[in-house]
């Protein structure tokens, strides 16, 4: 059992509704389970409301006789358009190209994700979202400048040990395939600018 999240937001409603295009599909229980685990912007927003993403970075998963190709296809077949607080519409759209393979990721952070709250029906539609640290630590590879806003703001979160995060970034980017030392420096940066900011406070 995995602790759960009602989204309270336009677009976090709107990513739970995004999914439910699938619903057809493994409806009937025949296909099995479907997972997936939202990263990006969209984990971003769902952990600390602080800005949304038209992106959906995610991890799909088919546990059982659904192509994976079959269930891409049919989430990039069309864009969820929504309404945010503002009114204004919003279009939701599956990154295709995402991989979590690209950046570092600890090998446990499928233990720490979290439920969202469906509206569906079909109990085997399950949609997670990443864990806090493990969002924070898989934004130390592009670590542009909105996505050390990102790691500021969900080591922010009260129920998140910076403590913790650093010991399990250290670990992610130990084995992490690509340029340690520069992962290593991005996470420097965010360790000093996080505790200059507490000093402040």
């Amino acid at each position: 059992m995995y602790p759960t999240i009602e989204p309270d937001t336009a677009l976090g409603r709107a990513l739970v509704a995004f999914f439910d295009v699938l619903e057809p599909l493994y409806a009937s229980g025949e296909e099995g389970v479907f997972q997936v685990i939202v990263f990006g912007g969209c984990a971003v927003h769902i952990h600390t409301q602080v800005r949304g993403s038209a992106d959906v970075d995610a991890e799909v998963a088919s546990h059982g006789y659904a192509d994976k190709s079959e269930i891409v296809a049919l989430l990039d077949e069309d864009a969820y358009v929504f309404a945010d607080e503002e009114g204004v519409m919003q279009i939701l759209e599956l990154d295709a190209s995402f991989n979590t393979t690209l950046a570092p990721l600890h090998e446990d952070y499928e233990d720490r994700v979290i439920r969202l709250v469906s509206q569906s029906d079909v109990p085997n539609v399950e949609v997670y979202v990443a864990g806090a640290m493990d969002v924070a630590i898989s934004k130390l590879g592009r670590f542009g400048e909105r996505d050390q806003q990102d790691i500021q703001a969900l080591l922010k979160l009260a129920h998140v040990d910076v403590d913790e995060f650093e010991q399990l970034a250290r670990e992610a980017i130990s084995y992490y395939v690509g340029d340690e030392t520069r992962i290593l420096g991005n996470l420097n940066v965010v360790l000093d600018d996080y505790h200059r900011s507490e000093v402040e406070s």
